[in-house]
């Protein structure tokens, strides 16, 4: 670099002191300098070069200070779930999400508190577990296809609500805090650190009725995690831990239910208990787009559905998707995007869709998601 500047700095001094009269004696004190000192010139070259100017220097401390702020707070607002039953039962996780003056409302899986007739909710104070009891706990609803679960309980404790983010805001490579209980309470709180690896997985296991997309993550989680938290560094609630690949091969693939999801889910089961789930009325193949396009979703389309209302024909391939209260359309690269993007409406939704027909980009009529034929 230095060699460089010496070149550079040459080069400037010929091409400014070339500009000086041929008799400099006879230049007066009200004459402009154009010539300068090398050193001069040295500090000039290295003003204009770019790179110079890039400060590639981090804050480690301030960003460990907002870890530990983030976690003090979060770790209030995560709790943990006993659900048993006659013969069987287990531990798990919630995350409170609202309240309304001693009522609390928790959301967490639908596999943690599935067939169980007694929940408990556990809580730590000072290092000692207290809990809840079955008495002052009401389950509002619970949902296997995107297995999650509401429930309510009393208390006069001061519990924090932990806010809930937008999901679709969420970046590749983002940092993430998964908050939990794994192996039960002897681990409360455990706090485990990660990235985001993938922004609309879907993960299909013929045993049981999930049927979403998911965030994938690396921050540790194992049993007992399930319904806890994931985080931003806001500590905002970007998803609910439901689930990881468990093999010998496999390490830290772990998975939430992404938060705008968990949204209107919640607010479903808030209201009468009941998931409603919307219906665009198409069919396609999951990873394959045979409409000859590299991007988007290539549809049947069935008649009588929201897309056929829309004006969608079989053939088309679905790149764009926006509900009445979005500025934008949210982009649809594969079957995934427009899986969630559905999952996140809900029933009665006015929704416009952007599609390509023959090679040109088009925009749908308006039209209204039903009810899905399963519900």
């Amino acid at each position: 670099m230095k060699k460089i500047l010496l070149i550079v700095t040459l080069t400037f001094a010929l091409i400014l002191t070339g500009c000086l009269p041929e008799n400099t004696s006879t230049v007066d004190d009200n004459t402009v300098r154009t010539a300068l000192s090398e050193e001069e010139l040295a500090d000039l070259i290295e003003s204009l070069i770019p790179e110079q100017n890039v400060d590639t220097t981090y804050d480690l401390s301030s960003f460990q200070t907002a870890v530990e702020d983030m976690v003090e707070g979060a770790r209030k607002g995560v709790v943990g779930i006993s659900a048993f039953n006659d013969v069987s039962g287990g531990t798990g996780s919630g995350v409170i999400y609202k309240k309304e003056g001693n009522l609390h409302y928790v959301v967490t899986n639908h596999h943690v508190i599935e067939g169980a007739t007694d929940i408990s909710v556990i809580y730590e104070e000072n290092g000692l577990l207290f809990e809840i009891k079955d008495d002052f706990i009401v389950l509002l609803g619970s949902d296997p296809t995107t297995d999650l679960a509401v429930l309510t309980f009393n208390s006069t404790e001061d519990f924090a609500v932990i806010p809930i983010a937008d999901s679709y805001e969420v970046v590749l490579g983002e940092f993430v805090f998964a908050i939990g209980n794994p192996l039960g309470f002897d681990y409360y709180g455990t706090v485990t650190m990660g990235v985001i690896s993938g922004l609309s997985r879907y993960v299909n296991n013929p045993n049981d009725d999930f049927d979403a997309t998911l965030l994938q993550h690396d921050a540790a989680i194992s049993p007992g995690n399930s319904g806890g938290a994931l985080l931003n560094l806001n500590g905002e609630l970007i998803g609910i831990n439901n689930m990881k690949i468990v093999d010998q091969d496999v390490s830290n693939i772990g998975f939430a239910i992404p938060s705008n999801t968990v949204k209107r889910i919640v607010a479903d089961l808030e209201d009468d208990g009941v998931i409603t789930r919307p219906y665009l009325g198409i069919s396609t193949f999951a990873q394959v787009n045979i409409c000859g396009t590299t991007v988007g979703v290539c549809v049947d389309v069935i008649e009588g559905g929201a897309a056929d209302n829309a004006g969608l024909e079989t053939g088309d391939t679905i790149i764009g998707y926006k509900t009445l209260d979005m500025n934008e359309y949210m982009v649809i690269n594969n079957f995934n995007d427009l899986k969630e993007a559905i999952l996140n409406s809900k029933v009665g939704d006015t929704v416009v869709i952007k599609y390509i027909r023959d090679g040109e980009e088009k925009e749908s009529l308006e039209t209204v998601l039903g009810v899905h034929p399963d519900d």
